[in-house]
């Protein structure tokens, strides 16, 4: 029996076989790839990442701010404070009590911000924390007004009238405000320095003296002069009752004012009052009657004693007397177009005008003298009425009166056309132009309506006449504002083909033998009718008429010429008009208008 083993005992000699080498190229997810690496991730909440390792974290010690204690002014922003420690930072930061109000802690334990109100000192305890560990310290904190840095009056001198109140408003405090307000010396009399630093009460004392004021608050104080004079009681609140004054030439006047205070001793009065008033000293009263034009004018009154002074303003005007009753005669102007009105000159009553308006102005053409008040011009442009407010002014008033204007062209004149009578031709363009040699036509009509196809165009006829008309007398309109007039055409329309064919209407032939004499259409309006048989061959005329009237010919027994519009023209027995045929061919029936 024979028994194979593996090993030594192989068949194939002692091979081992190496272990495969992993590409991690082509196969990255392959066991052998992969690298071992340390994130923070994998630290505890009591380590602390090294950036390739954790290590074990360290509590915090020796937390300190550099100070033990601050001292912090209302508004102002404090420097921030940050803390120092030793160890790992902390996480987490606490205060207790808490901070002033204005005040913060960030997340690094940074105390900032500006303190909103005055506090004490109080000392606040400040824990960092961390996973290991914590550490402690205090910080005591002031918080103090600023301190004022100066103070102001309104003056530097307090004035007051002896026996009556006295009083300066409150200072003007810059930086902090002040809690306490003390004065060197003691204020004079009854005269009291308040809690917001005013100084009010009854001057008992004549005379002066100065003191210092006092501000004060936790922050510091400041001082300042202020002197205070007390003087007997000077006149104040003057007026004249009834001002301002407009007073008027020749009528007398009296104005005697009122005041409070002490007996006034002068008066005086800047500038000079108008010619006939004057200024008493006894009372300050304005006495007289003015006598001439004084414009308006502003004028200072002082009323004067020991004790001081009081002035007051007032305004004075002198007027002229006003005018009254203005008018023009005429003042309805209807005028025609280059009419001159010469010179129209108002009148009126009172006083004398200064100046001279219209509203509004007047027609194109016309002016009016700024000084007098004439109106004077010549009517140039066309218009319909219009109205025009004219006014006298003086400073003692005003009075107005109206104007009305209207212009008008002259009438309608000097108006022709070539003719007075016109024959057209139907369907055949027709222009009859006029002329004017007169004023300006703002309208043309026409009466009865022209033939079909004519119109009236600024007074030309134009057109191209559609069908026959019979001659008819039509009146032409011209009309301007200054009034119309009619002048008159006779026009007819004539229409060659239909007058012929109307007069061969119902015509047969007719041979009257003998020999028949030619007669050729004569006029504008003429044409042929009958044509020979025989002699001088189908082509020759024996027979004519014209349409000038549209007159129509037809023979009837015994041989009659008879117009088929307006008469008859015939032949009868015994009447040897016509003996004969041949004479009756020779007629050829064209007659004038009417």
């Amino acid at each position: 029996m024979l028994m194979l083993n593996s090993g030594c005992l192989g068949l194939f000699g002692n091979e081992e076989e190496e272990p495969e080498e992993a590409n991690c190229q082509t196969q990255p997810t392959h066991p052998d790839c992969f690298v071992d690496v340390i994130t923070e991730e994998d630290c505890t909440a009591q380590q602390v990442f090294t950036g390739d390792s954790c290590r074990l974290m360290q509590p915090p010690t020796q937390l300190s701010y550099g100070e033990d204690s601050i001292t912090l002014a209302v508004g102002t922003e404090m420097q921030a404070l940050t803390p120092s420690f030793l160890g790992d930072g902390p996480q987490n930061w606490f205060v207790n009590p808490r901070l002033p109000d204005g005040l913060d802690m960030d997340d690094s334990g940074v105390i900032s911000g500006i303190p909103l109100e005055e506090a004490e000192s109080i000392r606040h305890t400040i824990i960092a924390t961390n996973a290991m560990g914590s550490a402690a310290t205090t910080l005591d904190i002031v918080v103090q007004a600023p301190a004022p840095e100066s103070i102001q009056y309104l003056s530097e001198t307090l004035a007051c009238t002896l026996d009556s109140h006295c009083a300066i408003d409150p200072p003007l405090v810059i930086g902090g405000s002040a809690h306490t307000w003390s004065v060197e010396p003691p204020l004079p009399g009854d005269l009291e320095l308040l809690e917001d630093g005013s100084i009010s009460g009854m001057a008992r004392t004549l005379g002066h003296s100065n003191h210092t004021i006092i501000a004060s608050n936790t922050g510091g104080s400041v001082d300042t002069a202020l002197r205070i004079v007390t003087l007997h009681e000077e006149p104040h609140s003057l007026s004249y009752p009834g001002h301002p004054f407009y007073w008027t030439i020749g009528e007398y006047e009296q104005v005697i004012p009122s005041y409070e205070g002490g007996q006034a001793t002068h008066w005086s009065i800047e500038p000079p009052l108008p010619s006939g008033i004057l200024l008493h000293q006894a009372d300050g009263s304005l006495r007289g009657t003015p006598d001439t034009v004084h414009p308006l004018r502003e004028y200072i009154i002082t009323a004067q004693n020991t004790g001081g002074s009081v002035s007051t303003t007032i305004l004075i005007d002198v007027r002229d007397l006003a005018v009254e009753n203005l008018r023009y005669d005429p003042y309805i102007f209807d005028l025609r177009q280059d009419e001159d009105i010469g010179q129209v000159n108002p009148t009126w009553q009172g006083g004398t005008p200064d100046t001279w308006e219209v509203h509004p102005p007047l027609p194109t053409g016309f002016q009016i003298d700024i000084y007098t008040g004439g109106i004077s011009g010549i009517a140039t442009l066309l218009q319909t009425w219009s109205s025009h407010t004219v006014w006298a002014n003086n400073s003692g008033g005003f009075a107005s009166t109206t104007l009305q204007f209207r212009i008008t062209s002259l009438p309608p004149d000097q108006i022709w056309w070539p003719s007075d009578q016109f024959a057209l031709h139907s369907n055949h363009s027709a222009h009859i132009p006029v002329t004017n040699d007169g004023p300006e036509i703002e309208t043309w009509e026409v009466h009865p309506d022209l033939p079909a196809g004519l119109t009236l165009q600024g007074g030309d006829i134009t057109g191209t006449p559609a069908e026959r008309a019979d001659w008819r007398q039509y009146t032409v309109w011209a009309n301007n504002t200054g009034g119309s007039v009619g002048l008159m055409l006779w026009i007819a329309v004539h229409d060659l083909r239909a007058d012929q064919s109307d007069l061969l209407r119902d015509m047969g032939e007719t041979n009257w033998g003998g020999w028949p004499s030619p007669i050729l259409p004569i006029g504008e309006w003429a044409f042929p009718i009958g044509f020979t048989q025989e002699g001088y061959g189908s082509t020759i005329p024996v027979i004519s008429a014209s349409s000038s009237c549209r007159w129509c010919i037809s023979f009837s027994a015994p041989w009659t010429l008879c117009s088929g519009c307006n008469g008859c023209i015939s032949d009868s027995p015994g009447n040897p008009a016509i003996s004969s045929l041949s004479l009756g061919l020779y007629f050829m029936v064209q007659l004038p208008r009417g």
